[in-house]
């Protein structure tokens, strides 16, 4: 598995992972506007070749927000998302904290997160749509436990 930043030759591979992945992808155009937002940082997994996974974070004054994760379905349960945040971690080491949403039913992202020292600290009714779904709110402190 190679995990490269999303860059000019990516960024369509981004676009169509999520495209494939989740209820309210991002379009072209907005993948190619965050290669321009300081704040974006986000990374394609590759797996001989093939966009495999997608990680798209903002990171203002040490936090990091996790905008989306998704991982093309042949590719998952290869350790690709988990690749993808640890990847995240070492890139963004200044920072002090990173936090997600997680829809209530999707036990193998939260039980991944968790594995990766992510804490519950909150949810958010009616978070998602299609369907409509409440958030779990998970943050990890990067520079040890609050």
């Amino acid at each position: 598995m190679q995990i490269t930043a999303m860059d000019k030759s990516s960024y369509k591979d981004a676009a169509a992972i999520m495209a494939q992945c989740l209820s309210h992808p991002w379009s072209e155009k907005v993948l190619f506007q965050e290669l321009s937002n300081p704040n974006a940082h986000s990374y394609v997994a590759f797996e001989n070749g093939e966009a495999a996974g997608f990680l798209s974070v903002w990171e203002v004054c040490g936090e990091v927000s996790i905008n989306n994760i998704a991982v093309v379905e042949k590719f998952r349960r290869r350790g690709i998302a988990k690749a993808l945040m640890e990847h995240m971690f070492t890139e963004l080491c200044n920072a002090v904290s990173a936090t997600l949403e997680v829809r209530r039913s999707n036990d193998a992202a939260a039980a991944l997160y968790g594995s990766l020292g992510f804490k519950r600290v909150g949810e958010r009714k009616d978070f998602y749509s299609r369907p409509t779904e409440d958030a779990i709110l998970m943050t990890k402190y990067l520079n040890g436990e609050k």
